[in-house]
């Protein structure tokens, strides 16, 4: 495993930031960590709560080089930043797509925690595609064991290849150790995010304009489906992007665009990881066979989707968050 960490640890940086100053000169800051995600144009990709406040910071690579850096963008509701900084010789980790990550896979934590150069901890995957406390459910995590601790916001969760499969971002604990209860934001979230933040400064997200519930089994047995995979559409909303795309009410939705549909919470994150005005393939099931249509996912909206009780429950429609 030391080779794999040798390889990492130059792809994690240190952030160190300035919120305030006081009368007396002394600073108020904070210390978190970043990953390159690409060595030629110094992108650096952070959480976005590590920098929000700061009126100033410095990125500090692995062989103790220190930065300025420019904030790109940032994005509260999955909680990235994206920085810039002009250096030499620098390592981005190779992204690995987190699609691919399974219950159980071994995963490498890299960051900086209490301040601490390059602490490294192991674990598993304890779960996937988790929500966080967001009440519009706009965050799709990895869940693991591996120590995640308060410094750590920010840095790389790798497999045991060494690739970046996501960001970690937060901790359950009462206090501010670890808990041995981490959370990391999936690479198919930070990537999308990471695009829109470098080329427009913002996220914008998308709406399909559709109700969409899990597929139970009594739906199962009413369209004879073959298992209880994919989103139900149980509403459409006149003239919204689904509509003009041809999906109807009881469609199965199995694929947006590359992304299989397992469920419906599936369906709901991919399209807000969506810009507006985007055209995705939409791959359904309907009448026992397979179809598939262009959507053209339209802009921010609010839509419907039922809870697994059937209750009806407004929620903003992101790119690749909420279907």
């Amino acid at each position: 495993m030391a080779p794999i960490i040798q390889g990492v640890t130059p792809g994690v940086v240190s952030i160190s930031t300035v919120m305030s100053e006081e009368a007396d000169g002394t600073t108020v800051g904070g210390i978190g960590s970043g990953v390159i995600i690409d060595a030629e144009k110094g992108l650096i990709l952070t959480n976005d709560h590590v920098i929000a406040d700061a009126q100033s910071m410095s990125i500090i690579l692995s062989d103790k080089r220190r930065y300025a850096a420019s904030i790109l963008g940032q994005d509260s509701e999955t909680d990235l930043a994206l920085l810039r900084i002009t250096a030499e010789d620098l390592t981005a980790l190779p992204i690995s797509m987190s699609d691919d990550v399974m219950v159980g896979d071994l995963v490498i934590a890299v960051g900086n925690p209490f301040g601490l150069s390059h602490s490294v901890s192991t674990g598993i995957v304890s779960a996937i595609g988790r929500t966080d406390d967001n009440p519009l459910g706009y965050s799709d995590l990895i869940q693991t064991d591996a120590a995640i601790n308060p410094g750590n916001s920010g840095g790389a969760l790798v497999n045991s290849a060494g690739e970046l499969i996501g960001i970690n971002s937060a901790i359950v604990a009462k206090d501010r150790g670890s808990s041995g209860i981490g959370f990391a934001i999936p690479s198919h979230t930070f990537r999308a995010v990471a695009d829109q933040l470098e080329t427009y400064g913002v996220v914008s997200r998308g709406s399909l304009g559709v109700m969409i519930s899990p597929v139970t089994q009594e739906v199962q047995a009413r369209l004879d489906l073959d298992d209880l995979d994919g989103a139900h559409i149980v509403e459409v909303t006149t003239g919204g992007a689904a509509a003009e795309g041809g999906l109807r009410v009881d469609d199965i939705v199995t694929h947006f665009g590359e992304r299989v549909i397992g469920n419906s919470s599936d369906l709901r994150y991919a399209v807000g990881l969506v810009r507006p005005n985007t055209g995705v393939f939409v791959t359904y099931i309907r009448d026992g066979k397979s179809s598939e249509s262009v959507v053209i996912v339209r802009g921010q909206d609010y839509i419907k989707t039922a809870d697994f009780n059937g209750v009806l429950a407004p929620v903003l429609q992101s790119d690749g968050l909420e279907n």
